[in-house]
């Protein structure tokens, strides 16, 4: 107990008067928990893998202080901090050298890399409780998830509190999914594990601190320490979990809108596709297929509009064989127009009295919002999706799951959760979609172990993605600064560890339907998580609604050339693109970073904040402003080359590139990259059948590249090891040089024996004078292409050690 009581007198010293006469408790502490019991409440502070600290206060008489969240799935290390005293603070330290000092100005914690956190106090009454921490002169603060302003969130006071915006463009600072996630530039994150509604203060009402509060729940952050941004993030992604393979077919192009009224009408835009060449592989229905009008259907579940919809089983098979999947819409309210509200009132949230809620300000119609954390609502939404599933639907859409109407007088019975009180909306309100995403996951994984969830869903909380949750961004504007806003969104939520967060490409709300914005509109989504153009587009439904197309067959030429194009890049790029799923899922990597993530030194990358990076090769520079012939753009250390016409551009300095026109967006690939690429497909489902084109581009110094394969569907893929892993390795281009592919000798459904491939080498001056595969020459005079100045090497790949020796 001598530490224990020593530790008492140290808050006395750093919380003068709130800690004076502290007593210390006699329970006994878990052997990961150091603990310290006062007067006025409970300190625990705890080890995680990766040098992370967790956190704990506990004000005694605090009331409504549950932890709600499941979102940390990683378990703390087994070991308590032992006490030191030195003349001007007393230290609390753990064997990987992580510690906590209180001095008579704080508590500080020293985490790896030498870096110093300092807490300057915590706050507690009924209605806010929270922490204040010091901010650092020149420090930024990134993260807390969906916005569309600065990346830099210091100045701004910011909401915690999904929340819809239709119609929303730059300059959103609250969206449908928030995450109480900061990352600094000093390299280290905070992450506050609490969802009821709240606020981050980022230096906005005093400049020097960063203040967090909520209204109810547990007190507890995590801090998480790295040597660099990627592996800040990596921890993070540890501890709450990183993404599920998606199934491949959901890399490609995704035929939606807001929406199909009928099968006949979905069947002459499929056959347009078609015609025109357009790949996709799957149709997304919105409401109408529960209903034919857009207000008093919610809840149905059901194809109820036989006329619309004769024979929806049949439908979906005929999808089917035409290698197109059927992703449907659900919400998780239920209006008392609709079939199932009788059926399903007992279920829902509640009133102070316990009746079922009635919404009365509804935009869809009066009713109620299903209570997701009971077993029994769970369950019977559950039967709803199975019911589809079970007549051939294949993914999920799942909308308005902030919840988009969840008033604070709302209540939800979380008895099946551990906890008897009733909670009200703003308590729940942050993870209410999280939930709604975890009980599909693990109903499928239940009754479909070996297949690949894909859901889609706008809003959930810090572990969301574990479960197979793909986020849009809303219903953005349907404009320029709509386009605009998505580059700001897309990091934010990327580097707040929601990695395949994506817009509806196209836009969504209003539009005078300007080709030139949507063209560009989907050439930037072709580099995104998900690629799904989705707007508006009611037709006979809303006559007066002005109808704008989001499928590229039915724009005009040149447009639905340019839009078919962008579609078809985005199949090219499937090998490299599934790969990034690859490292989100084992290592937590994103898929998307700022460019700041090349150096944090360099100043000038830190501005740059309208271009990115998708993966570690390649940097994208959207086009984003009408009828532009030049864009501006940072280029980072290195030689980067334009993929489109093969320029290159050697930095670090700021380039205008003149020559701009419609038919791309600058996709910049660095030195010593290799980018897979899979020409002329249609289909994911034709992905064995590709032939394999790697392109290289030159560097003096040697690079590698890992390249990740599958059968595309296996939900075990992973876990039973059937998979491959594909290397390529250059050492650096020389009057000789040489390229090595090796295999980790990974089997899988659909692997081909003998692979077909090309290794193109890219900005040759020359073609090669000879060229061995393994020790045997091959004939050179084809390989080299004038008109692009490359060398395209036709390669047999037997998954074992092959070894290319290119002379000049």
């Amino acid at each position: 107990m001598k530490h224990a009581t020593t530790f008492v007198l140290l808050f006395a010293l750093l919380f003068p008067g709130f800690y004076t006469n502290a007593q210390v408790q006699t329970a006994s502490v878990p052997n990961n928990l150091t603990r310290i019991e006062t007067k006025e409440g409970t300190w625990l502070f705890s080890m995680y893998p990766k040098d992370i600290i967790k956190a704990t206060f506990i004000p005694i008489g605090s009331e409504r202080n549950e932890q709600l969240s499941d979102a940390v799935i990683a378990k703390p290390v087994i070991e308590k901090a032992t006490m030191q005293q030195f003349s001007d603070r007393k230290n609390y330290s753990w064997s990987n050298g992580t510690s906590v000092d209180v001095t008579e100005n704080g508590l500080l914690f020293h985490i790896s890399g030498g870096k110093v956190i300092s807490l300057q106090s915590s706050f507690y009454n009924n209605d806010n409780r929270g922490f204040r921490f010091s901010l650092t002169n020149g420090e930024k603060i990134f993260g807390t998830g969906e916005r569309s302003i600065s990346l830099n969130r210091r100045g701004y006071r910011l909401n915690l509190n999904n929340a819809p915006a239709y119609g929303y463009s730059l300059n959103a600072e609250a969206l449908n999914f928030s995450v109480p996630f900061i990352l600094s530039s000093e390299l280290y994150a905070i992450f506050f594990d609490n969802p009821s509604k709240g606020y981050l203060d980022i230096g906005k009402t005093d400049p020097s601190v960063l203040e967090y509060g909520v209204s109810s729940g547990e007190l507890s952050f995590y801090i998480i320490p790295g040597a660099a941004y990627e592996s800040v993030l990596e921890a993070y992604q540890s501890l709450v979990g990183t993404a599920p393979l998606p199934p491949r077919w959901s890399m490609g192009n995704l035929m939606s809108r807001f929406g199909y009224s009928s099968e006949k009408q979905t069947k002459e835009i499929i056959a347009a596709m078609k015609k025109d060449s357009v790949p996709f592989d799957a149709v997304v229905f919105d409401l109408f297929w529960f209903g034919d009008s857009i207000k008093n259907t919610m809840g149905n579940l059901s194809w109820v509009n036989k006329k619309a919809w004769p024979d929806p089983k049949k439908m979906i098979a005929d999808f089917k064989r035409q290698h197109i999947r059927t992703i449907l819409i659900t919400e998780p309210f239920v209006l008392k127009t609709s079939l199932n509200y009788e059926q399903s009132k007992h279920l829902l949230a509640v009133d102070s009295t316990g009746n079922p809620y009635t919404l009365q300000e509804f935009y869809f119609g009066k009713g109620g919002i299903i209570d997701i954390f009971r077993k029994d609502a769970q369950q019977w939404f559950y039967s709803k999706y199975k019911a589809q599933m079970d007549i051939g639907v294949t993914g999920w859409w799942g909308d308005l799951g902030e919840p988009e109407k969840h008033p604070a007088d709302v209540y939800h019975n979380l008895k099946d959760i551990g906890f008897n009180r009733k909670f009200a909306a703003d308590e729940v309100h942050n993870i209410y979609g999280h939930y709604w995403s975890k009980m599909l996951a693990e109903n499928f994984r239940r009754d479909y172990p070996s297949q690949r969830l894909f859901h889609l869903n706008r809003s959930g909380y810090a572990g969301t993605p574990r479960y197979s949750s793909f986020p849009w961004s809303g219903d953005v504007s349907r404009s320029w600064d709509g386009l605009k806003s998505q580059l700001p969104l897309i990091q934010g939520m990327s580097i707040s560890g929601i990695p395949y967060i994506h817009s509806d490409a196209g836009g969504f709300a209003g539009g005078e339907g300007d080709w030139e914005l949507y063209v560009r509109w989907l050439q930037f989504a072709a580099f995104t998580p998900i690629y799904r153009p989705h707007g508006t587009a009611l037709g006979v439904i809303e006559p007066a609604v002005k109808d704008i197309p989001s499928e590229a067959a039915l724009w005009p030429e040149p447009t639905r050339t340019r839009a078919r194009n962008a579609a078809v890049l985005r199949y090219q790029w499937l090998p490299y693109n599934y790969t990034l799923t690859y490292l989100q899922a084992t290592k937590g990597k994103p898929l998307i970073t700022p460019m700041f993530f090349q150096n944090r030194n360099d100043s000038n990358l830190y501005k740059a904040a309208d271009q990115y990076m998708w993966g570690d090769e390649v940097m994208v520079v959207p086009i984003i402003e009408r009828a532009q012939k030049a864009r501006t753009f940072y280029v980072p250390f290195g030689k980067w080359t334009n993929l489109s016409n093969m320029q290159t551009f050697v930095g670090p300095r700021w380039v205008t590139d003149s020559s701009i026109n419609y038919e791309a967006i600058p996709v910049l690939a660095k030195e010593g990259s290799f980018i897979p690429f899979m020409p002329g497909l249609m289909s994911t489902d034709d992905y064995s059948k590709g032939i394999l084109t790697v392109l290289y581009n030159p560097s003096a110094q040697p690079s590698s590249y890992t390249l990740y394969e599958d059968d595309g569907s296996d939900a075990n893929a992973l876990k039973n090891k059937q998979f491959e892993i594909t290397s390529f390795h250059c050492d650096g281009m020389k009057q000789s040089s040489t390229f090595t592919i090796t295999s980790n000798g990974g089997r899988y459904k659909g692997r081909v024996e003998n692979r077909k491939m090309i290794i193109a080498i890219t900005n040759m001056k020359q073609g090669p004078t000879s060229v061995t595969i393994d020790g045997k020459k091959i004939a050179v005079d084809k390989m080299w292409r004038a008109d692009n100045k490359s060398i395209n090497i036709p390669v047999v790949f037997q998954h074992r050690k092959t070894i290319i020796q290119v002379n000049f």
